[in-house]
């Protein structure tokens, strides 16, 4: 869809509707209507030619597979799905536009230069603003498990990475079973999905949510956030040559837009081997660190048993698989891994067998 209207007279077509709209108003005000206006119809049309395979997945894929609620979704539950989406897409959308415009005001040819930060300092905000998203645009209330939600505040303490609550993320039992740990500083939360809250064992529970806490401990979250601004930083100075090499107008111009994101979008596709790699590396040392916190192995290979069964995960992907679709170790390595630190543990030169750290060295 974005190659359709980037490289064609589309772009053109939704630049001068938008223009003609703001017509009778004058300087910046016109400039920001004309801006809005063609983003709402570029990024309706994405939500657009993206509602077949919606449909698709959510009334045949997903039911087919155990992945939907016994009665596949209506075609009107899927359309306020997308509407939802549509209106998550925009805000994003027209923040993104909005700075390469200016950028290129400002810095004229090296706009890239300028939008890197800008953008990158936008993306930090909607981290540390992450748990009210989700409590805004999600239904969230807090855990009614009072032993489950002392345990989880220990362990949290424990880990040295303070959360600001502990709440049940109410989502449908289609929807796939997560748990995890949102936000930055005082505003960090831990959030478990309904199958979750309402269905595992404490001690399920608390190893995923400790796995969790690791990349809070470990800063992985600021280690892939680093990597995706350098990649941004990157499809920003592509996108600049590619557009200078088409003369298209250059980057200031609304044509042009549909063009830095297709061009971002290639470069993001491009680098995903990359980012996946990161991701599993960062992924193995939390379960390292979730076993050696809790000790807990059999409730790690159950919960890993069961989210790789919840989300048809393959046991023992492909190389090319895992390069471009695994952002996690597979559930075969995952479970080698409890395997040999079972092994470790039981040694009898391992600390937790000596008659002083035997006791309850490893519960949370």
């Amino acid at each position: 869809m974005l190659a359709l209207i980037a490289l064609t007279p589309v772009s053109r077509w939704l630049r001068e509707f938008a223009l003609t709209f703001a017509g009778g108003l004058s300087g910046v005000t016109a400039a920001a209507v004309a801006l809005a206006l063609f983003v709402v119809l570029v990024v309706v049309l994405w939500e657009l030619a993206s509602l077949p395979a919606a449909i698709y997945l959510a009334r045949r894929v997903d039911s087919a597979y155990g992945q939907s609620a016994p009665n596949p979704p209506s075609i009107e539950e899927i359309l306020a799905e997308q509407a939802q989406a549509t209106v998550v897409a925009l805000p994003a959308a027209l923040a993104a536009s909005g700075t390469v415009l200016v950028a290129v005001q400002l810095a004229g040819a090296w706009w890239w230069v300028v939008a890197g930060p800008i953008l990158a300092l936008l993306l930090a905000l909607a981290l540390r603003l992450a748990p009210f998203l989700f409590a805004r645009l999600g239904r969230v209330r807090p855990l009614d498990r009072p032993s489950l939600t002392t345990r989880l505040s220990t362990l949290a303490a424990r880990a040295r990475v303070p959360v600001a609550g502990i709440d049940e993320w109410v989502v449908d039992e289609s929807s796939p079973a997560t748990a995890l740990v949102t936000g930055v500083g005082p505003t960090r939360r831990i959030l478990l999905s309904s199958e979750i809250a309402r269905r595992w064992a404490d001690d399920e529970v608390v190893v995923v949510v400790a796995h969790e806490l690791a990349h809070h401990v470990y800063r992985d979250l600021w280690r892939t956030f680093a990597v995706h601004v350098a990649l941004l930083w990157a499809s920003l100075f592509t996108a600049q040559l590619v557009v200078t090499r088409l003369s298209v107008g250059g980057a200031g111009d609304l044509a042009a837009l549909p063009l830095v994101a297709l061009v971002t979008c290639g470069i993001w596709i491009l680098a995903t081997p990359l980012r996946h790699a990161q991701s599993r590396r960062h992924e193995r040392r939390a379960d390292a660190y979730a076993l050696a916190m809790t000790g807990g192995v059999e409730a790690f290979g159950a919960a890993v048993t069961r989210l790789g069964a919840r989300h048809l995960a393959e046991e023992r992907p492909s190389a090319i698989t895992r390069w471009m679709y695994h952002s996690h170790p597979s559930v075969a390595e995952r479970l080698a891994l409890a395997e040999s630190f079972q092994k470790v543990r039981s040694h009898p030169s391992h600390p937790s067998n000596s008659a002083t750290t035997r006791r309850g060295s490893w519960s949370p």
